[in-house]
């Protein structure tokens, strides 16, 4: 991810491109973990959804690399629960 301004809004936040996405087998399911990443007034928001249990974190942050570090620390935190 380079370091660029965010895109300029229109009202609501814009999704972009899933900062990863992980997976982890439920009983006879598998759920999906998917890092999402919108546009926000103050730079973007990451967040962090689990399908059947909605939405786990969320953080506003200014900087690609800010993405980097919480999409990674996030990442990470689900690696060692058993995502994969």
């Amino acid at each position: 991810m380079s370091d660029i301004a965010p895109p300029p809004r229109n009202g609501s936040g814009d999704r972009l491109p899933d900062a990863f996405s992980l997976t982890k087998p439920q009983g006879n399911r598998v759920l999906t973990a998917v890092c999402e990443l919108w546009t926000h007034p103050f730079g973007w928001e990451l967040r962090l959804m689990v399908d059947g249990e909605g939405l786990r974190a969320s953080s506003v942050v200014r900087s690609a690399q800010e993405i980097r570090t919480t999409a990674d620390m996030w990442r990470s935190s689900l690696l060692e629960k058993g995502w994969s």
